[in-house]
């Protein structure tokens, strides 16, 4: 039984942890709908010249070392470069990966000193390679909220400088240099692409790619339109501009409206858990079934997959997509 005791102990941190990230971390359907603006941005490159697409790709790889040129040719090392973009993460992408296959070595080293089962050992590795997945799941989720959230007055900057007869891309310049991270940078970046003698719907698609949410695919389709078609580029943004701020502000009032529900899920979630530690506090030995008996174990499984499931049905149902 006391053998057991640390695995079990494990698996309820972790569950208790993943469950909660269940609702905390952004629900599936944006998942998708990110997946669905990236294949848009790719069915864009489809058209662009092969002259083009060189360009892009000397500019993605410009600052990676020979070692990270080589790992991004598999699509896992291109994955975790394109999170690390997305998050805002400036460190190295092969130092990235360095310090978390060295952390996880530590603690594998750390654990076996400490007399744990080698297996044991590795389920804790798993773990914190998880946790750091949730972390940066995390920052990207923040990051492109900031984005989003700046994106209205950015257009506002952009607007005037228009009415002021100068350029789109010092209407960039403006909007990098007022605008503090992660939108101005961002901005900045594509004003020196255009600059660098970039094509403007090369340089807004790159853009989009490094931020894709819903709001910069509607901007970068009114300029793009506006650049083939012609048009009040002005006016366009102006009602853009409007039309995000409304979509805010409704999102933020079902947030508020909800928020009662999703309290009631946090206390349906966390209280099994809550429960099994009062218990174990009060009596250990009427919950050491839970440990020692196979069936204890059994029920454990049972009741944290239907927990699961119920937490993304909760989560399905407190989670309104605007």
């Amino acid at each position: 039984m006391q053998s057991q005791m640390p695995l079990f102990f494990i698996l309820l941190f972790l569950s208790v942890f993943l469950i909660s990230q269940a609702l905390i971390l952004p629900s599936v359907g944006k998942k998708v709908r990110h997946k669905q603006l990236m294949k848009r941005l790719r069915e864009n490159y489809k058209n662009i010249d092969a002259e083009s697409v060189s360009l892009l790709r000397e500019n993605a790889l410009k600052d990676l070392n020979p070692l990270e040129k080589w790992l991004i040719q598999f699509s896992l090392f291109e994955n975790i470069k394109k999170k690390l973009d997305l998050a805002g993460i400036r460190t190295s992408f092969s130092k990235f990966l360095f310090l978390s296959f060295l952390a996880g070595v530590a603690l594998f080293l750390v654990l076996l000193l400490l007399n744990q089962i080698w297996y044991l050992s590795l389920g804790v590795i798993c773990v914190v390679w998880v946790v750091e997945y949730f972390v940066i799941q995390k920052m990207i989720t923040d990051r492109l909220q900031k984005f989003e959230e700046q994106l209205p007055e950015a257009l506002d900057i952009i607007k005037r400088v228009l009415q002021a007869g100068q350029p789109l891309n010092h209407a960039f310049y403006e909007v990098g240099k007022e605008m503090p991270a992660p939108l101005g940078p961002e901005f900045l970046n594509t004003y020196n692409l255009l600059n660098y003698g970039y094509d403007l719907r090369l340089a807004i698609m790159q853009m989009s790619e490094r931020t894709p949410t819903v709001s910069m695919l509607a901007f970068s389709s009114a300029v793009l339109l506006q650049k083939e078609t012609g048009g009040n580029l002005t006016e366009n943004l102006d009602k853009l501009s409007h039309l995000l701020r409304a979509r805010f502000k409704l999102a933020r009032k079902i947030k508020t409206i909800s928020a009662e529900s999703r309290m009631s899920a946090w206390v349906l979630v966390l209280a099994p858990f809550g429960m099994y530690i009062v218990i174990y506090l009060i009596n250990p030995e009427y919950i050491q079934a839970l440990h020692s008996d196979p069936r204890g174990l059994k029920m454990v499984g049972g009741g944290m997959i239907a927990l699961a499931i119920g937490t993304l049905w909760i989560r399905k149902i407190v989670n309104i997509e605007v």
